[in-house]
């Protein structure tokens, strides 16, 4: 069995046009959803970027392999060299290795190269470099972080377009007789997002309309998010200063389709994709805007929690599937790609096989769970579980914990962690996250929290004071 993996950065959720919430235009993920099965209750592992990766390469929670943070943050380190990784797993196995677009530092190393596992690797300043000799001009950088259409380049020269061209090429023609993996990580829609014109044109901002956790004060949340909103300066905006952002985002993650689009049309061509087992997914969401917030951090709020997971696996599974089964995305990944080339799972590797997990042979997590511990605006460790319609997130360090209905709020915007009539349904869940986190070897789960967690007598108590 072949196997492409497409590991996105920042998509939403809701930003799918099958999983029917936004008017958005994916007709390609949308034919895959059809084609495979889509799972409504996919999560992150952990919200942030290279954590999330290493979890993708070692099948490990954060905890484990040590990786908490950006590259850039105080809490920098790659992931423990000593734990086993998926691509020299799958070398073992007989497999060609290829691999396209972010690699973020998860591992000891500039770039992953035969040490890792890695046949051929793609990375994306090659990219800067072809620009350079081809002449083609950059996109636009005038707002930053905010985006820009790109108006200087045209779809075939964009990035994005580039990044699609390798995968094709590695892929082939389908003549090997030897199995192969290829991973393509495009950076987008990450921001900051530079659709060109030919896909930023298809969205007009005073036609989309605001999330579901817009507007958010942030009374009776955490203090972080407010500093954070200062931090960027979007106290004031109202939703037609985010629009344009969003058009943006909208606009990037159409054309990225596109060319997943053009992927999944070789593999037709050449007539691989019988033989390929195709996952979509991405490490985690995007405010966009939600809780009038920008990019991710210091929460697990649906818009950047909740990720779009899909899988078509030819002939093992039924096409147009929704599995409602709570899925861990990264670690759940790592697992399903060494269960379909044969690999014998080693001890770190903790997810599920989202193939067992679909065709109802595996037993099914009644809780979603998940890790957040900082970015560069500084360490803030806090941890998230879900059941099926509540919501509890512990911040160990933060002013307030939060919880909230699911079912009757579902945007997030009231937190319910003061709610006496929600007294039973908070104490089970902050129980229940303790242990999460103690099966998880998360250190966290200690003796001062389960005081918090758990309602174990004080310190003063136990000592009789």
């Amino acid at each position: 069995m072949n196997i492409l993996l497409i590991h996105s950065d920042q998509h939403r959720y809701d930003c799918v046009a099958a999983h029917g919430q936004r008017d958005i235009q994916t007709p390609n993920l949308d034919r895959l959803c059809a084609e495979g099965t889509t799972f409504s209750r996919a999560y992150s592992t952990i919200p942030i970027c290279t954590p999330a990766r290493a979890s993708l390469l070692t099948g490990a929670w954060p905890t484990t392999h040590g990786s908490f943070s950006i590259p850039t943050s105080e809490l920098n380190r790659a992931a423990r060299p000593e734990l086993p990784t998926l691509f020299p797993l799958l070398k073992e196995q007989g497999y060609r290795t290829g691999w396209v677009g972010k690699y973020h530092r998860e591992l000891e190393c500039d770039e992953p190269g035969a040490p890792e596992g890695v046949d051929a690797f793609v990375p994306l300043w090659h990219y800067g470099k072809m620009c350079e000799r081809e002449g083609i001009p950059a996109a636009p950088t005038t707002h930053g972080l905010f985006g820009d259409e790109n108006t200087t380049q045209s779809p075939d020269q964009s990035s994005i377009a580039w990044q699609a061209d390798n995968v094709i090429r590695l892929l082939g023609d389908g003549s090997s007789e030897q199995p192969q993996i290829v991973r393509w990580d495009p950076p987008e829609p990450h921001l900051p997002c530079r659709p060109t014109s030919e896909f930023a044109g298809r969205y007009d901002a005073a036609a989309i309309p605001p999330w579901s956790s817009f507007p958010d004060s942030l009374e009776d949340k955490p203090g972080i998010l407010r500093r954070q909103r200062e931090i960027w300066g979007l106290n004031d905006w109202t939703w037609d200063d985010w629009a344009p952002l969003v058009r943006l985002y909208y606009g990037m993650i159409t054309e990225m389709d596109h060319h997943i689009g053009r992927v999944l049309d070789h593999l037709e061509a050449t007539g691989q994709a019988d033989d390929t087992l195709v996952i979509y997914s991405t490490d985690h969401g995007d405010f966009m805007g939600g809780h009038g917030l920008m990019d991710k951090h210091f929460s697990f709020y649906d818009d950047i929690a909740r990720i779009p997971l899909v899988i078509r696996a030819p002939g093992q599974l039924e096409p147009g599937r929704t599995s409602e089964a709570f899925a861990s995305g990264s670690i759940d990944i790592a697992r399903t790609i060494l269960e379909a080339a044969g690999v014998e799972a080693p001890e770190s590797f903790v997810g599920q096989d989202l193939v067992a997990l679909a065709a109802g042979q595996a037993t099914p997590r009644t809780y979603a769970y998940a890790q957040y511990f900082g970015t560069e605006s500084g360490a803030y460790s806090c941890r998230m579980i879900r059941d099926a319609r509540y919501k509890f997130v512990y911040h160990p360090v933060g002013d307030c914990h939060e919880f909230y209905d699911l079912e009757t709020d579902p945007g997030e915007l009231d937190n319910k962690i003061d709610d006496p009539a929600l007294a039973p349904e908070i104490k089970r869940l902050k129980a229940q996250i303790y242990d999460e986190m103690k099966a998880a070897g998360d250190r966290l789960a200690c003796g001062w929290t389960e005081i918090e967690l758990k309602g174990e007598p004080n310190l003063a108590k136990k000592l009789g004071i």
